[in-house]
């Protein structure tokens, strides 16, 4: 399993993936990729962890990840119990052209793209039919279109889509100031915490000290509430700013891995590569090819 997922949006900047359906163990695991991420709950019941916050999902939620944004779904699949997605997938670049005779829905698609989001999950889509109705044009129209045609068609359902969200007032930062203040698990916590201190020598006990709880039931409790060690979210989170270095910086890959508080650099090198698959200037050296 790798942090970095590889969706292939480089030749062909959009994938859509209908009913997607898994009836069998679904492992989730802390990873992140390239391009914007819908995603419609049509069955199924879990969680999301993203942007530092642990979400419930069910049949009707739909979910919006950023590119390059780390995130964790865990589902509780059973023979009677299946998780069926629809998938939407984007590199935002491409599409973000089609916006532009729409200023209110261009801002809007800039905002869910470039800014701080508060709001990724919305809950009970399912009652209007209005999305289910819309995927389901689409996938049944999409094999009959030329190749050229293909994009186009798919930037008129991002069209619709992004309208959907906007009149729900998804993601809208005025709106989302007006919303009472939730309370927070501790899980969220940890992970707001560590967003300023995941390059620090960390310990348990520095953490365990700052919620005021003991260092065992920090680790448990993470674990409960997300579906994977602290350990291994914090090794993910270092893992991924390195990426974002490597692809945005000149830095050494060695300053890197100081700079993101894997000072071991055997280990960092060993890290990557088991979580991105490939060594740290193999990922520089593809991404810089991939952008000229």
């Amino acid at each position: 399993m790798k942090l970095l997922e590889d969706v292939e949006l480089h030749e062909t900047p959009f994938r859509f993936s209908y009913r997607k359906f898994t009836t069998d163990l679904y492992k989730g695991f802390h990873h992140c990729h390239q391009g914007m991420e819908l995603l419609f709950v049509h069955q199924g019941t879990g969680q999301i962890v993203v942007n530092r916050q642990v979400y419930s999902i069910k049949s009707g939620t739909f979910l919006y990840l950023q590119p390059y944004q780390l995130h964790n779904i865990q589902v509780h699949v059973q023979p009677d119990s299946p998780f069926e997605r629809t998938i939407v997938t984007l590199e935002p670049s491409i599409f973000e052209h089609y916006f532009s005779s729409f200023p209110h829905l261009e801002r809007y698609f800039q905002h869910l793209w470039k800014n701080e989001v508060q709001e990724q999950v919305l809950q009970n889509v399912d009652q209007t039919r209005f999305i289910c109705e819309l995927f389901l044009h689409y996938n049944a129209n999409f094999a009959n279109y030329q190749e050229h045609e293909k994009q186009h068609n798919f930037a008129l359902m991002l069209l619709q889509i992004f309208h959907f969200l906007y009149a729900k007032g998804f993601g809208n930062p005025v709106e989302n100031n007006l919303h009472p203040q939730r309370q927070l698990r501790y899980s969220e916590k940890v992970m707001n915490w560590l967003e300023g201190h995941y390059s620090d020598d960390l310990s348990l006990d520095t953490l365990a000290e700052h919620l005021h709880i003991s260092k065992y039931y920090v680790s448990r409790i993470f674990k409960q509430e997300t579906g994977s060690s602290l350990m291994a979210y914090i090794l993910a989170r270092r893992i991924r700013q390195a990426c974002l270095l490597l692809h945005i910086t000149n830095k050494g890959v060695e300053q890197i891995s100081i700079e993101v508080g894997m000072n071991n650099f055997p280990y960092f090198c060993q890290a990557f590569k088991k979580l991105v698959g490939t060594t740290p200037m193999k990922y520089r050296n593809k991404t810089a090819t991939k952008l000229t």
